[in-house]
């Protein structure tokens, strides 16, 4: 089981996206103990973030990975029974001391796109992780 606790800097998806993210979460909760957190800003971000967490920034200059790579690190910090702290900032990114501080920098695309979206892409990497690891039909 992974443990991860999801920020967010903004509001919750809205409209459409709302329902993706809500059919998304179903089947995650099989695979992943998951706490969805929403800040207004990241000024107490840190403090909230469990010491021992391996910290993930989204970060549209981080590294790019594909799904096969990033399900691979997933699996793991799972083995290890890592706690995985995942920070997506608002419209203004994250402060530098903050994403200094991260395990790793990671770019969900090269291309800048909208809050709802980037939450969206990640949840569904997410699972598509997930399912690459348990040997399930998602990915091919």
């Amino acid at each position: 089981m992974i443990y991860l606790d999801f920020y967010t800097i903004g509001d919750l998806p809205k409209g459409g996206f709302d329902e993706i993210r809500n059919e998304l979460l179903k089947p995650l909760k099989a695979y992943v103990k998951f706490e969805h957190r929403i800040l207004k800003s990241d000024e107490d971000i840190e403090s909230r973030i469990p010491s021992d967490s391996y910290l993930i920034v989204l970060d549209e200059f981080g590294q790019t990975m594909g799904s096969h790579v990033f399900a691979s690190k997933v699996k793991t910090l799972e083995d290890k029974g890592q706690h995985i702290a995942v920070i997506l900032g608002g419209a203004k990114g994250l402060s530098d001391n903050l994403k200094n501080k991260a395990n790793l920098r990671l770019s969900l695309s090269p291309m800048t796109t909208t809050h709802d979206l980037a939450h969206l892409i990640f949840l569904e990497q997410l699972y598509r992780a997930c399912t690459i690891n348990h040997g399930k039909e998602y990915h091919y």
